[in-house]
């Protein structure tokens, strides 16, 4: 528990999160006193435009930067319309550093999502296959027991249409989250879609409340001679622990000697749930290891932390290898176990390199409570001090996301590539990987917006 209001109010540590990448620890507001601070926490426009500017203030990750402190000179509040344009105006190098991932939510979405697992919606994840994004947009997953699931949607089908407007007459104008419509139970779209037959049908979703299973695919193959575990873990959220512990449980039962973690979608989470994974991979061989440090800005450095790796009673005891498979969607606590482990383990990348995302947030409440600034507060760098990778983490046999084949087919064009590289420890050759009717080009994630939802930004969710 930490006193961050000077005994005004306490700021209790929830979560700990890396989405894109982040680091959530969710913040009390100050309550109590009667300092100008408490004020500023307040739900008006005004009030949550101070909020924020105090909050940014004093933990934005990025206040060390002299371009950063230019921006605070005599900022005048009342030239923003409202929170969000202002904290458009402050993110640090939008199109370098904080590439919106610092954002306002609301602490009913954040519980629902971290906690539960849980959000509203269709139910289905989409990439664009032809840049710049236009019109060739496909379905990559669909979630279990969703309205996309019921109305007999899969990866792999093409996304034609939504309420009988084109996706490049749409993108041409307020793009597909808009389109798409609000977050809400109920909200309606008809959408074309052709499947992997070239049929083409309409179907109408309603948005409902979709549950993520976020293990919803283990198992074990044999490449070469060795016991091979995959795992495929959509997110970083905490109903994901008692999977991992379960799916860890039957790796080592299983004698598994190499393991297969599918990380191409998953945009991070929970940084316990994260280092759960590091321990449960890592903690055998690494126990009492650096497995991470997080670094805060100067002026918050007494929070600078160190965490080591914990040997688990799953933990894999005879590992000799993990191969990560990897795409532009695989952020923040993705990319936090990879960079942890490979100080202490042979770790290689399949697929395509990373978003790049080396910084985590913290969720400061205001608003009296209600609402969450999600800020990027802190960094995070590896045992040898390895860290900015804004760039991504490159991939070391590059490979297609093939979404004419499921997810955890060994048949499939990343998994095929991960197992050759188990089996070989080489990539294989690029006629291998090249399938016909592919799409030509790497799959391009839609863009987030600033009113993203959790499920959007850490699931790639609609």
């Amino acid at each position: 528990m930490i006193d961050a209001c000077a005994g005004k109010a306490r700021w209790i540590t929830r979560f700990g999160l890396l989405g894109l990448g982040l680091a959530l620890a969710a913040i009390a507001a100050c309550s109590g006193g009667s300092s100008g601070k408490q004020a500023a926490f307040g739900c008006s426009v005004d009030a949550q435009k101070q909020a924020v500017a105090e909050l940014i203030r004093e933990w934005y990750f990025f206040n060390d930067e002299p371009d950063q402190q230019q921006k605070y000179v005599a900022l005048d509040l009342a030239g923003f319309a409202d929170a969000e344009e202002l904290l458009a105006f402050l993110r640090y190098r939008p199109e370098e550093f904080d590439r919106d991932f610092s954002f306002l939510t609301t602490a009913a979405a954040d519980q629902q999502f971290f906690g539960e697992g849980q959000f509203v919606g269709f139910g289905f994840g989409s990439k664009f296959a032809d840049p710049p994004m236009n019109a060739d947009l496909r379905l990559t997953q669909v979630f279990a027991g969703s309205p996309a699931a019921a109305a007999g949607l899969a990866r792999g089908f093409r996304m034609l249409a939504v309420d009988g407007r084109s996706i490049a007459e749409i993108n041409q104008a307020e793009g597909l989250s808009a389109a798409l419509g609000p977050d809400s139970v109920g909200v309606t779209r008809t959408l074309s879609v052709r499947d992997l037959d070239a049929v083409e049908l309409d179907v109408t979703l309603a948005k409902a409340v979709v549950t993520i299973d976020p293990v919803p695919l283990t198992a074990i193959f044999d490449a070469g001679g060795e016991r091979v575990a995959y795992l495929d873990l959509r997110t970083f959220v905490s109903t994901a622990d008692a999977e991992l512990e379960q799916a860890f449980a039957e790796f080592e039962a299983a004698s598994a000697t190499s393991l297969i973690v599918d990380l191409r979608y998953n945009g991070g989470g929970l940084v316990a749930t994260a280092g759960r994974l590091n321990d449960l991979i890592g903690g055998f061989v690494a126990a009492g290891e650096v497995q991470s440090e997080t670094r805060f800005n100067s002026a918050k450095s007494l929070l600078n932390a160190v965490t080591r790796f914990t040997q688990r009673a799953n933990s894999l005891s005879l590992l000799q290898q993990v191969v990560f498979i990897t795409t532009g969607s695989s952020a923040s606590a993705s990319e936090l176990v990879i960079n942890g482990l490979r100080p202490h383990t042979v770790v290689a990348l399949v697929g395509s390199a990373t978003f790049g995302k080396p910084v985590g947030q913290s969720a400061l409440g205001y608003c009296g409570g209600q609402r969450l600034l999600r800020a990027v507060t802190f960094e995070t760098v590896n045992a040898l001090g390895e860290g900015g990778f804004y760039d991504g983490l490159p991939t070391d046999c590059a490979a297609a996301d093939e979404l004419e084949r499921a997810v955890g087919d060994p048949l499939e064009a990343s998994l095929a590539g991960a197992l050759h590289f188990v089996e070989h420890g080489a990539c294989p050759a690029a006629a291998a990987l090249a399938k016909p009717g592919a799409p030509a080009f790497a799959l391009q994630d839609p863009p987030l917006g600033p009113s993203a939802s959790a499920a959007r930004r850490y699931a790639g969710a609609f």
